[in-house]
């Protein structure tokens, strides 16, 4: 009858998420996963954080963020515009207001459906994207990338710069 409300995860890193196809090794992963198990311990990720990045990059990134969420948010409410305004038209359609009359009880459903499911799934929907936007996860990503990467090419031989 009443229900707790669920208490927010922190997500599971890129490699860990349930849609990787990578060739990640198990102990990879788990290389990865110690990596970040020091920042919950007290220590550092050996990766650059927000705030070590140079001025002009913390602007670039956060620029970039924020036109990416822009975007998302927009299509979103560009979906849910254009599912209400075909529901809107058949239910029109419905009472004859536009074309000649359908008495279907399936084509009214469906246009109250249309009309109204898109606003309840929109609120949903924009929390789980506002909660998406990390510029550490992404830090934190493109490092551990470069690590496997570098790892996987040097083979244990040191770098000559």
């Amino acid at each position: 009858m009443f229900r707790r409300k669920k208490e927010r995860k922190e997500p599971l890193p890129w490699y860990r998420a349930r849609g990787y196809k990578g060739d990640l090794t198990e102990v990879e992963k788990r290389e990865l996963d110690s990596f970040r198990h020091r920042e919950t311990e007290g220590g550092a990720h050996p990766s650059a954080s927000y705030g070590d990045l140079p001025e002009e990059v913390q602007s670039y990134l956060s620029r970039i963020e924020i036109e990416r969420y822009d975007l998302i948010q927009e299509m979103l409410i560009g979906r849910c515009f254009l599912l209400s305004g075909i529901g809107l038209f058949l239910l029109l359609n419905h009472f004859d207001w536009i074309a000649p009359k359908y008495d279907s009880t399936e084509m009214l459903l469906s246009a109250v459906l249309l009309l109204l499911a898109p606003w309840l799934y929109y609120p949903i929907k924009w929390r789980k994207n506002a909660d998406q936007f990390s510029g550490r996860a992404g830090i934190l990503t493109e490092w551990e990338l470069n690590y496997i990467v570098n790892k996987k090419t040097d083979h244990g031989k040191s770098r000559e710069w």
